[in-house]
C-alpha cells in the first residue's frame, strides 16, 4: 500500500485526479494540505481518513505527493515534497522559472525519486497517433504548425500574479509549449511573442507566440477571449495535414483528423473521454516501476519557452533558446 499526501485539494485535484486516485486500491490518501479547505475537502478527509492540515510541515509521512497548488507555488511545494523523500506528481505548469526547474530535476535525480508533470496530452490517443504519423514522414516535410487556444479562468487565484504566475500564457499556452515540440520531436531555437496586457496589478490576457524550428515555424495564439476553452492544433506538411481538436465538453480528450493534400480523410480518431490519465500514469510508475509520460526533465522545455515568451514580449525582441536536444518521449 502506497501512502500519498495532497498538497492542494482544489478544483484541479477534484476535476482531474480525485476519481482515479480514490479508485486505486493500492494507494491510501493519508494527508491533505489546504490552508482554506472547502466543505468538499473536509468531506474528502473524512472519507479517506486523511489528516487535514493548514501547513505542509504538518503532513504525515508518506511515499508520494500530488502537488496541485496554485502555479506560482509549485516550485516550493515540489521542493518540499522531494526533500521529504516523496515521489512527486505536479500539475502543469511545472514551475515559473527555469532555474527552479533544473534544481528540482537534480533533487529528484539525486534522490532517485519518481517524478512527473501533468501534461496529459502526451497520453492522449489522438496526440500519440499524430506523433507517429509525423515521425513516419507521411505528411512530408512539416512546414507550418498553428495552435489556437481561447478563453481563460474568469476569477480566483488564477488572476493574481503572486499565485497564478501569469495569465493565459502560464495557464494555457504552457500546454502547447510542451506538446508541439513533443509532436514534432524537434526543439525550437527562437521565440518571439506579443503579450496582451491585463489590468493593473492583474495577470496578462495572453497573446501570440512564434516558435522557430529552422525551416519550420509554429504560430501560437492564446488569448483569454473567444470560444471558452477552445483548443486546436494544425500541422501542415507538404503532402498532408493533421488537425487535433479538443471538444469543449471534454477535459482532456482530443479528436485527430489526418487529411491528404486533396482533402480526403486518411484517418480519423474521436476524442477519448476521461480525466485521470496522468494520475493513472503516475500510479503505475509507483506500483510497477514503469516510465512516466512526462518527467521533470521533459517539462523543462515548456518552462523555457514560456519564460522566453515573456522575455520577448517585455523586450519586443526575439529570444534565443539554449541549444539542448529535445527530451526523449
Amino acid at each position: 500500500m502506497k501512502r500519498i499526501v495532497l498538497l492542494g485539494c482544489g478544483g484541479f485535484f477534484q476535476r482531474y485526479h480525485m476519481q482515479t486516485l480514490l479508485a486505486d486500491t493500492q494507494t491510501q490518501v493519508v494527508g491533505i494540505f489546504d490552508p482554506q479547505p472547502t466543505a468538499s475537502v473536509h468531506a474528502l478527509a473524512r472519507q479517506t481518513g486523511a489528516v487535514l492540515v493548514e501547513r505542509a510541515e504538518q503532513l504525515p509521512d508518506a511515499d508520494a505527493a500530488l502537488v496541485t497548488t496554485p502555479h506560482a507555488l509549485h516550485a516550493q511545494h515540489t521542493q518540499f515534497a522531494l526533500e521529504k523523500g516523496w515521489a512527486t506528481l505536479v500539475d502543469k505548469p511545472f514551475v515559473m522559472d527555469l532555474q527552479d526547474g533544473h534544481r528540482l530535476v537534480e533533487t529528484a535525480r539525486s534522490r532517485q525519486l519518481v517524478n512527473a508533470v501533468g501534461f496529459n496530452r502526451r497520453l492522449d490517443v489522438g496526440c500519440r497517433r499524430a506523433r507517429e504519423v509525423i515521425a513516419s514522414g507521411a505528411l512530408g516535410p512539416v512546414r507550418l504548425v498553428q495552435t489556437v487556444q481561447l478563453g481563460y479562468e474568469a476569477g480566483g487565484w488564477f488572476l493574481k500574479p503572486e499565485l497564478g504566475g501569469g495569465g493565459a500564457f502560464t495557464g494555457r499556452a504552457t500546454h502547447m509549449a510542451d506538446i508541439v515540440p513533443w509532436l514534432l520531436q524537434k526543439r525550437p531555437t527562437r521565440v518571439r511573442s506579443r503579450l496582451r496586457a491585463g489590468p493593473p496589478g492583474g495577470v496578462d490576457k495572453g497573446g501570440f507566440i512564434d516558435l522557430e524550428f529552422a525551416a519550420l515555424e509554429c504560430q501560437m495564439a492564446c488569448i483569454d477571449q473567444g470560444l471558452h476553452m477552445w483548443d486546436e492544433i494544425r500541422i501542415f506538411g507538404e503532402t498532408g495535414l493533421i488537425e487535433l481538436r479538443r471538444p469543449a465538453h471534454l477535459g482532456t480528450g482530443w479528436a485527430m483528423c489526418w487529411m491528404a493534400a486533396d482533402g480526403s480523410v486518411r484517418e480519423s480518431l474521436p476524442a477519448e473521454a476521461g480525466t485521470g490519465w496522468i494520475t493513472a500514469d503516475f500510479l503505475r510508475a509507483l506500483h510497477q516501476g514503469t516510465p512516466v509520460a512526462c518527467t521533470f526533465a521533459d517539462a523543462l522545455l515548456s518552462v523555457e519557452i514560456i519564460q522566453a515568451a515573456f522575455a520577448s514580449a517585455a523586450s519586443q525582441r526575439a529570444s534565443d533558446l539554449h541549444a539542448v536536444p529535445v527530451g526523449a518521449p
